[in-house]
């Protein structure tokens, strides 16, 4: 089974939503049988850190809201997070543009290391305060999953290089239908959205999973 997400970086719920399918796959038979595949997408384009400001204000600016209204909404986020057992240090976070790094992801993609390099995204932007659009913590970060920092350097300094196949990714996802992210695509036939619970997931998996053995 071959399970698609588009996802970006800095998507509270796709952290959330691959980790319900986690969980889930953990009580699925046939878990060794399942790919992870990952593709690019951009949930805030041109977004840019301002050290002069707290996530809480930069997130405010960014979708035209009051302080109070980006931290409730973000505080209820990380509240989500903590029961899925992740830690979101909110006040820490650092408001990115994620094209450079997803420009390496496909890099990372083309070395099979794609599903390992967007958990260590996730985890350094959301949980360590990292600043992902950073060239030093994206090199860092695409080393610690075995890529090649010159290369990767080499990707940052040349802002065509693999910019094509980000855009393919994003356009993919208009021509399927996604409107926000996560977006999981199950064998290329059934489609999930949203950060869904494990048990969701669960369900999904069975379906999928009988229904392609009825077909085989």
């Amino acid at each position: 089974m071959e399970i698609t997400i588009w996802s970006d970086f800095v998507c509270p719920f796709c952290y959330i939503g691959q980790t319900h399918l986690e969980r889930a796959m953990e009580n699925f038979a046939h878990a060794d049988e399942i790919t992870i595949s990952h593709k690019s997408f951009e949930l805030m384009p041109g977004a840019k850190h301002d050290p002069s400001k707290d996530f809480y204000q930069s997130f405010a600016d960014l979708k035209g809201t009051t302080y109070e209204q980006a931290k409730q909404m973000n505080d209820q986020v990380a509240e989500m997070a903590e029961r899925t057992g992740l830690h979101f240090k909110v006040d820490k976070m650092k408001m990115a543009d994620t094209m450079p790094a997803h420009r390496v992801f496909q890099y990372a993609k083309s070395e099979n290391k794609d599903d390992a390099y967007f958990k260590a995204f996730y985890h350094a932007y959301f949980e360590n305060g990292a600043l992902i659009s950073d060239e030093d913590t994206i090199v860092s970060l695409a080393e610690s999953v075995g890529l090649d920092g010159q290369t990767v350097r080499e990707i940052l300094a040349d802002e065509d290089k693999f910019k094509a196949e980000t855009n393919l990714d994003i356009f993919q996802a208009g021509q399927v239908g996604v409107q926000g992210v996560p977006f999981f695509v199950f064998d290329n036939k059934y489609a999930v959205s949203g950060a869904q619970p494990v048990e969701v997931f669960q369900q999904v998996l069975d379906q999928v999973y009988a229904n392609e053995q009825a077909e085989a």
